[in-house]
């Protein structure tokens, strides 16, 4: 047995004799991320974290968007007009099921949907923006309104992950939606 633990001192002083070389590694390429100057975003950790956050609300998309755009229209009936597909004669049930009420409810979140996976390439995220507020007259007044029950479900929909933090950074989001669209639109509202 000792002469098995001498092999075993004898290899360790030779590796130890031996010169250390130093492995050097790629830079990770996330630590080279800027953000750019155009979204209201300090570090790129916002925007990682924002993504993260957001790939649960993926998860349940069409719910989701169902459910904002029936808690908006209760609170705020005066936007009905603006959504056909919301009968206040039908079932809510029934609403939610109609492809129609889907389809304008999708088109909000389709719309934050598409900002948050072009965070990095800007100019798509604008002209998204830019096509939804072109073509739909009183999107801006709705999201103003609508601000309280987006946040809200987003909050329900992440529970404990709904930090101070996360929500910051979605209202980032939500601002730099509305702001941008209304340079499209001419500050109208």
């Amino acid at each position: 047995m000792g002469a098995l633990k001498s092999k075993f001192k004898g290899s360790k002083s030779k590796s130890s004799q031996k010169a250390k070389t130093k492995i050097h590694l790629p830079e990770s390429s996330s630590a080279k991320k800027t953000v750019d100057p155009r979204l209201p975003f300090q570090t790129y950790r916002q925007i990682f974290s924002l993504r993260n956050a957001w790939k649960a609300v993926t998860r349940s998309m069409e719910e989701t968007a169902k459910e904002n755009l029936m808690r908006f229209l209760k609170k705020h009936e005066q936007y009905a007009e603006y959504f056909p597909s919301y009968d206040t004669n039908k079932s809510e049930e029934d609403i939610k099921d109609s492809f129609e009420f889907e389809n304008d409810a999708l088109e909000i979140f389709g719309l934050f949907d598409d900002v948050v996976n072009n965070l990095e390439e800007v100019d798509k995220a604008l002209v998204e923006i830019s096509h939804v507020f072109s073509t739909n007259e009183k999107i801006s007044e709705i999201l103003k309104a609508m601000d309280p029950t987006f946040m809200g479900l987003l909050s329900e929909i992440l529970g404990d992950r709904y930090t101070e933090t996360t929500e910051e950074n979605f209202r980032l989001l939500y601002d730099f939606v509305l702001t941008e669209g209304e340079k499209c639109i001419g500050g109208k509202s």
